[in-house]
């Protein structure tokens, strides 16, 4: 029974990943063509025609959402900025081409000289016709991308709340929390330099982040070197999701190690403590909207965090955490005592946490 669950615990962090990738190259699919009706009717294109163009334009937006979810960020990784800013032209280009033909298909199976009716007669129709395709394509792919980077934040289901005005008065709920900060950041900041120890941290957290998506969780803030990862409790516990965001983070780095030799002669190493209990949830702020939690679960995480260099340990969890989290066979706990943590009146109780490598 153990390993079934823990054969179930892989598989539902592998199809998670995978299904959020895909949720966002179909979430791009599906507010291209949005766009492409909405300019469609704009245009006076007539009503049978919009079916055959959201026929059309489906498949063009699941290609745009595969070129800015997948292709760029893999050219950004290997190649210069310009080059890989050079070759996602190419393929906008591609896409352009591809927009012109359906609407040229889709005008002749209609039967209609073109799409769009002219208001008025127009001297300048053939370089209008010619314009107007590049410049819906252009609005869609702006409103697209714009979406996208307003909604990458945040899950469907945190969307969802914010939209329904939750949060605007103070919310209590039980979370778990996840502070994940880079060893040695100091010592690699002065060998490496601003800039270099600057692209060492975004690819970092650029590298880790499919763990927290595969384990459901949720990036609360980046500080400096150092993520911060919530899930709601239930999520967090389930299949110990937030232990084997830690051990997958890992994972991910030691198979990027060559590159990180490559590009910055080490590779990041990092330490993280987990606790949980009851937060307060708000949005605060004016002219900058922010969802933030209160509370002394986030000290606490902190300070347990800090604990690792103290202890030698890569991941300390309290002892609360560990009693909700209940039987799991994958892992080692090694208790630490009471540890005295700053700010704290009382000692609390941490273990250490390490992977059966067996069971992997």
């Amino acid at each position: 029974m153990p390993y079934l669950n823990a054969s179930a615990a892989r598989s539902a962090r592998f199809w998670a990943a995978r299904r959020h990738q895909l949720q966002t190259i179909g979430t791009t699919g599906g507010l291209f063509v949005t766009v492409l009706l909405a300019m469609a009717l704009l245009l006076w294109v007539p009503n049978r025609a919009l079916l055959p163009l959201a026929a059309v334009g489906l498949p063009i937006g699941y290609l745009l959402g595969l070129l800015q979810v997948v292709v760029f960020p893999w050219l950004v990784q290997r190649y210069p900025l310009q080059l890989a800013k050079l070759l996602q032209g190419l393929g906008h280009l591609l896409l352009l081409g591809l927009l012109y033909g359906g609407f040229r298909l889709v005008a002749r199976w209609l039967g209609l000289p073109q799409l769009w009716s002219e208001p008025a007669p127009s001297t300048a129709g053939p370089l209008r016709h010619l314009l107007l395709v590049p410049i819906i394509y252009l609005l869609a792919v702006f409103v697209t991308s714009l979406m996208r980077q307003l909604l990458q934040g945040m899950s469907r289901r945190r969307l969802q709340q914010l939209l329904g005005g939750r949060y605007q008065q103070p919310e209590t709920e039980d979370r778990i929390f996840l502070f994940v900060d880079l060893k040695d950041s100091t010592r690699l900041a002065e060998a490496l330099g601003n800039e270099a120890y600057s692209r060492l941290v975004r690819d970092f957290f650029r590298d880790v982040s499919p763990a927290i998506t595969a384990t459901r969780g949720e990036v609360y803030q980046y500080v400096g070197d150092e993520v911060v990862v919530t899930w709601e409790a239930a999520t967090g516990l389930r299949y110990a999701n937030c232990l084997h965001c830690f051990f997958e983070m890992q994972r991910a780095i030691n198979e990027r190690q060559d590159y990180y030799q490559r590009q910055y002669g080490t590779v990041p190493r990092f330490k993280a403590g987990a606790h949980g209990g009851l937060v307060t949830t708000v949005l605060v702020g004016t002219a900058h909207r922010e969802l933030v939690y209160h509370g002394d679960v986030l000290n606490t995480t902190a300070r347990i965090q800090a604990q690792c260099n103290a202890l030698g340990s890569w991941f300390l969890i309290s002892e609360a955490l560990r009693q909700q989290l209940g039987p799991q066979p994958e892992f080692q706990f090694t208790p630490q005592g009471g540890q005295l943590l700053r700010g704290k009146a009382g000692t609390t109780e941490l273990l250490d946490v390490q992977e059966y490598l067996h069971v992997l």
